[in-house]
């Protein structure tokens, strides 16, 4: 975030860098949600729950900072947190299997879902990677686009 968050005397965070101080809802959403992780792992609340729930963490970051999150993310699993994502990021899925392929993540335990809307409802597909969770809507999508953009003249 290129600086430091700060709790002033009346409970109001703030983003302090080389520019100033500046209010937290006066920052980019993205990096606003980065900060409340920073926060809380300052903070050791995670600690004391031991799990995250966090959904779309790819949500307004651009993938230079995707692929940060999907670093601290397996970070904290290092760490003993366990972390729950809900994403439609193909990015991020990606960024994950290829930092979860490092041998010094060996230990880091994961199980993904994939929920697939059916006629009866929605079926859940389970794995240790995403290979085994069926169909990703966001790959099928790109693929899908790709098509179109090359068909453009």
């Amino acid at each position: 975030m290129g600086g430091a968050i700060e709790l002033d005397k009346n409970g109001r965070f703030y983003l302090r860098n080389d520019s100033g101080r500046m209010e937290m809802p006066l920052v980019a959403e993205g990096l606003r949600k980065l900060g409340m992780l920073a926060r809380l792992i300052a903070t050791g609340a995670l600690l004391d729950k031991g799990y995250l729930f966090w959904d779309e963490p790819e949500a307004n970051l651009n993938p230079a900072l995707i692929k940060q999150v999907a670093k601290s993310i397996l970070d904290l699993s290092d760490s003993g947190i366990q972390v729950f994502i809900a994403t439609h990021s193909l990015y991020l899925l990606r960024e994950l299997e290829i930092l979860l392929s490092d041998p010094i993540r060996k230990n880091v335990k994961t199980r993904f879902f994939g929920l697939h809307k059916t006629q009866d409802g929605v079926s859940i597909d389970q794995g240790s990677t995403v290979d085994e969770i069926g169909d990703i809507a966001a790959l099928d999508e790109e693929l899908a686009q790709s098509d179109r953009f090359l068909a453009v003249d």
